[in-house]
């Protein structure tokens, strides 16, 4: 268990599986790898390196255990490095090698809202920095430490506070995980329609802190959309407001903990919007169009038809849907050579997933008039069988990048948001540059769509560098960050901005709006504990 691949491994600690044969070998083919460095490279199943030493002092340290027990105190350098790092390719590079940089020096796991005020009172007053902690898959590198502190781990914090069917809302406390909450909704006949990848491991309070989106976001609508009231403890005092379905008493204010990643304070609890939940009713189906024009086109029509809209709406690119083709093992069955006979050529066609929720009358009557749509836009209906196969691995899917990295292959992703009618640039450019690059991958999905615009995914897969990876991922990223904000996207849709983005921050809110988030940051925080060291561009 105390191995650096249990600190920077993908989800559940138990789940170790092989890449499957023909997934291997289209991997091997397509990202060719020298033998010895691939034999050589580190699977993390090493040793810890030694962390730095805590900056607290001794007494101080004692003072905390007072406050949380022995019990939920916890200086065991495998506790403070997990969390210490998050998902970021670089973190994981390094950590197969043993090495966690930036640590906290203590992790604390408060049970209630008032020991997590207790926490933060003392740390302000003995200026010690704060970092919170939902479940450590954050990929902005929002989690180091550099100036070392406290993580303050909510996971004890799980618990549902109130049901309430009339308003149709949940207020949970912040730590509570994805499933925990779908699987109580869900037994009452509600779901919160809140499905990132990292649904199994991430909690309601990070959804906040992130401004996150899930897989549904274009039907049940962002965090920012389903978030009614947040109770959050600052340096400065309690922040708490009230779930009211509309107000107009000022700006709301309760919204800054939206994106804010720690940096104003610490979320303890949430109201949430529910909706009935009938996964009966839903209508599902895939369709295959003969470029990633015509599925965008149909996809834009769809959200500006003003007669209802999909819950789960997705697109592949080309590249996306070939490659999905060639790693499950399809490339040249039954399937792949019936759609080019019919003209979906390979490197040409894109998939596009649908699934309407809610009464079965508007599920099935949305759902026909997006098929005829698709089908007048040139579309063949695939049946519901490949959008059941993305649902059934769509969390799985997120394991296949530490089995890849163990091949020696490099694989991390960005995401944007973008309008219509500066998607296709932003699309082809971003692929352009990415594909300078030798034996590189580019694969492309929009997976959240608006009536003005679309997020862009981009995955991007190529052997690694045998002579100095790190350095040469950097520099690749940072192009890749550079193309896409001179393409009209924005540095985020929902992963964050974190410490990874942050020197990008003042081209993104001009030098007035960098001012007034320090100005904000500086009222909740007047010390700059929370979170400190570059996060939002903040110093």
């Amino acid at each position: 268990m105390s191995s650096t691949r249990n600190v920077y491994k993908w989800g559940s600690p138990d789940v170790e599986e092989k890449l499957p044969s023909h997934t291997l070998s289209f991997v091997e083919t397509q990202f060719p790898v020298d033998s010895d460095f691939k034999s050589n490279f580190p699977k993390g199943h090493i040793d810890l390196k030694p962390l730095k030493k805590s900056k607290i002092t001794p007494q101080s340290l004692a003072k905390f255990k007072k406050i949380v027990g022995v019990n939920s105190f916890h200086l065991d350098p495998f506790v403070r490095a997990r969390h210490s790092i998050g998902k970021f390719y670089s973190e994981i590079y390094n950590a197969r090698f043993g090495t966690v940089n930036d640590t906290v020096d203590v992790v604390l796991t408060p049970k209630t809202e008032k020991e997590v005020e207790q926490i933060v009172t003392l740390a302000n007053q003995l200026k010690i920095p704060i970092i919170p902690f939902g479940a450590g898959s954050s990929v902005t590198k929002a989690l180091q430490a550099p100036n070392g502190g406290i993580s303050i781990d909510l996971s004890l914090m799980d618990k549902v506070i109130e049901f309430n069917a009339i308003d149709g809302t949940v207020t949970t406390q912040a730590g509570i995980y994805g499933p925990a909450l779908e699987a109580f909704l869900n037994e009452k006949g509600y779901t919160c329609g809140h499905f990132p990848q990292s649904f199994e491991f991430s909690t309601v309070g990070g959804w906040i802190a992130a401004k996150g989106a899930g897989q549904a976001s274009t039907g049940y609508g962002k965090m920012e959309d389903i978030l009614l009231a947040v109770t959050a403890i600052t340096p400065n005092g309690k922040i708490e407001s009230k779930p009211y379905p509309a107000a107009a008493i000022g700006p709301d204010l309760f919204r800054l903990f939206l994106g804010s990643e720690g940096s104003f304070g610490v979320i303890t609890s949430a109201t949430l919007k529910i909706r009935k939940f009938k996964p009966e009713n839903s209508t599902k189906g895939s369709f295959i169009f003969k470029n990633f024009e015509s599925a965008v086109e149909t996809m834009r029509e769809v959200m500006q038809g003003g007669f209802g809209k999909p819950h789960f709406f997705r697109i592949q690119d080309p590249e996306e849907t070939d490659i999905s083709f060639k790693m499950s093992g399809l490339q040249g069955g039954k399937e792949d050579k019936f759609l080019s006979f019919i003209g979906y050529k390979a490197n040409e066609r894109s998939l596009m997933h649908v699934i309407v929720d809610g009464d079965p009358d508007y599920s099935k009557f949305v759902f026909n008039k997006i098929k005829k749509i698709a089908k007048r836009r040139g579309a063949f209906s695939t049946g519901k069988s490949p959008v059941e196969k993305w649902l059934h691995q769509r969390y799985s899917s997120a394991y296949l990048r530490d089995y890849l990295m163990d091949e020696g292959v490099r694989i991390d992703t960005i995401e944007t948001a973008v309008t219509w009618s500066e998607l296709y640039a932003l699309w082809s450019n971003t692929r352009s540059y990415v594909k300078s690059f030798p034996n590189t991958s580019c694969m492309v999905h929009i997976s959240h769509a608006y009536e003005t615009g679309a997020n862009l995914y981009f995955i991007f897969i190529s052997p690694m560098d045998t002579k100095n990876e790190l350095d040469s991922f950097a520099k690749f990223h940072k192009g890749l960050i550079d193309t896409i904000h001179q393409n009209g996207g924005s540095l985020s849709h929902h992963h964050g901005i974190g410490r990874l983005l942050s020197p990008w921050m003042k081209s993104e809110l001009g030098e007035n709006g960098l001012q007034l988030l320090s100005a904000i940051k500086k009222s909740f925080d007047p010390k700059g504990i929370m979170n400190p060291g570059g996060l939002l561009g903040l110093k």
